[in-house]
């Protein structure tokens, strides 16, 4: 996959104990955990964040944890 992916959910939400199965499952590269809405991603790269949407960057594919997991299933 080229696109990055971002997984939007609170602290503590189980981003992170999902992290490689939606990897795998969603064709990324890459897990950026924690990302800080600053570090540059790469094509292919499932960052993982809990920013508010409008820090995010335009042109990324924005999901939150629910429906990432169901995607994923």
């Amino acid at each position: 996959m080229n696109r990055t992916i971002i997984i939007v959910a609170p602290q503590g939400s189980g981003k992170t104990q999902h992290a490689q199965k939606l990897k795998e499952k969603l064709g990324c590269t890459r897990i950026v955990d924690e990302w800080d809405g600053q570090t540059p991603l790469r094509p292919g790269d499932l960052a993982l964040t809990n920013l508010p949407l409008w820090e995010l960057p335009l042109g990324s594919m924005v999901m939150t944890l629910e429906d990432a997991l169901a995607l994923a299933a």
